[in-house]
């Protein structure tokens, strides 16, 4: 108790200092706005399901419309934000990517789902970049680090944002219904904190398109697409192989990624306080050591049990990188904010894209453990290419 409470207290406080400073809280809520959307559409696939009557393989090809749709729109946001200005960006996308989210309660078969998903992710990959390029000129302007906890939220507003979906769901309330609420109640959130998103300007130095300069943005961009690439899979298959895999309970199966989600969270309230202590090098290498480990142990011993406190401990290891990355893009010389986070959104993407299906194809032809073997040796490559990158 005499440890945790100094820490839980020093977590606390600096919380405090992010949701009391208004630009910080601003960008805050973005990313809340972002996750509680998110949280609320994947509460409501199987009832689209239902109600599009589609097959499993049909669903699953209308679902790559949102990633098809942000990695699209990625490629052009550096420039985008140039013109037009974070904040501005930011305040836009939200608007549209609140509204797209009634779209697919109005689909009734494979191309209007897949078309209203490409909106959705269209709308989803702009606020993306425009949210993390927003933190990170708040994190130039003011001299404070932000982004890590401005990621905590969002695991935060993802969490409410399906509970409360969950519930709904439980009431018997449509799709429809549903969704229109959810956009109502963010749309009143986000004029109550458009002045503090177009309060936020900063200078992009460098090129402001989508860029691979060299060996410095590869690098991190490569980190990001096997950070999101191993949280896709953890998301899509910790239950699944609990359940399926180990014979864990129903209950067992859905504990393995609320333990990943909760150390999420938690690692990244903590991020921005000790980054600066240890460095942003250290954290990723020691974060992927940790994820290493904890995903090694639990393919090894193979029980429930096992599986849910190492896929816990691997989330406390993933859960400051890709804040760090984001940060990091956003300061490569010769490449702009917006043009650097863009990027390495791209590729972000990409991973937590390709990551659950990759995962399955293995799964089919060699079994779960090998597809999650997979993922192992993903973290432990990010904290190779994190060795050979100088942290600033």
């Amino acid at each position: 108790m005499c440890i945790v409470t100094p820490i839980f207290s020093a977590m606390l406080r600096n919380l405090r200092a992010y949701l009391m400073f208004p630009a910080s809280a601003g960008v805050g809520t973005a990313f809340v706005i972002m996750s509680v959307v998110f949280g609320t559409w994947i509460t409501r696939i199987p009832d689209i399901k239902i109600q599009t009557g589609l097959t499993e393989g049909a669903l699953g090809l209308a679902l790559l419309g949102m990633p098809i749709g942000a990695i699209t729109i990625m490629a052009f946001m550096g420039s985008l934000i140039h013109r037009f200005g974070v904040g501005r960006i930011t305040w836009v996308s939200s608007l549209v990517y609140v509204v797209s989210l009634i779209l697919p309660a109005l689909a009734t078969g494979l191309l209007s789902l897949t078309a209203s998903l490409v909106v959705v992710g269209v709308a989803a990959g702009a606020m993306d970049v425009a949210m993390n390029a927003a933190a990170a000129a708040i994190e130039k302007q003011h001299k404070r680090l932000i982004m890590s906890t401005s990621h905590a939220m969002f695991s935060l507003g993802g969490m409410a944002g399906a509970g409360v979906g969950s519930v709904v769901v439980g009431f018997g309330i449509s799709t429809l219904v549903h969704f229109i609420a959810t956009a109502v109640l963010l749309l009143i959130v986000i004029a109550i904190v458009k002045k503090h998103w177009l309060a936020i300007t900063f200078k992009q130095d460098g090129s402001h398109k989508w860029a691979w300069p060299g060996k410095s943005l590869a690098l991190v961009a490569f980190i990001g697409f096997c950070v999101l690439l191993a949280e896709g899979a953890i998301a899509d298959w910790s239950a699944i192989y609990i359940r399926e895999t180990l014979g864990g309970s129903a209950i067992l199966g859905g504990l393995g990624f609320a333990g990943f989600s909760l150390t999420m969270a938690l690692g990244r309230f903590y991020g921005d306080m000790i980054t600066p202590k240890f460095g942003a090098g250290s954290i990723v290498g020691w974060g992927s050591l940790i994820a290493v480990l904890a995903l090694g142990i639990l393919l090894v011993v193979g029980s429930p049990l096992a599986a849910i406190l190492g896929f816990t401990l691997a989330g406390l290891g993933l859960s400051c990188v890709i804040p760090i990355v984001f940060s990091t893009a956003a300061n490569i010389p010769g490449v702009s904010p917006g043009g650097g986070i863009a990027s390495v959104s791209s590729m972000g993407y990409l991973g937590f894209m390709v990551g659950p299906p990759l995962i399955g194809f293995i799964a089919e032809e060699f079994g779960l453990s090998y597809g999650l073997a997979v993922v192992v040796v993903l973290c432990l490559l990010f904290g190779l290419a994190s060795r050979l990158y100088r942290w600033s």
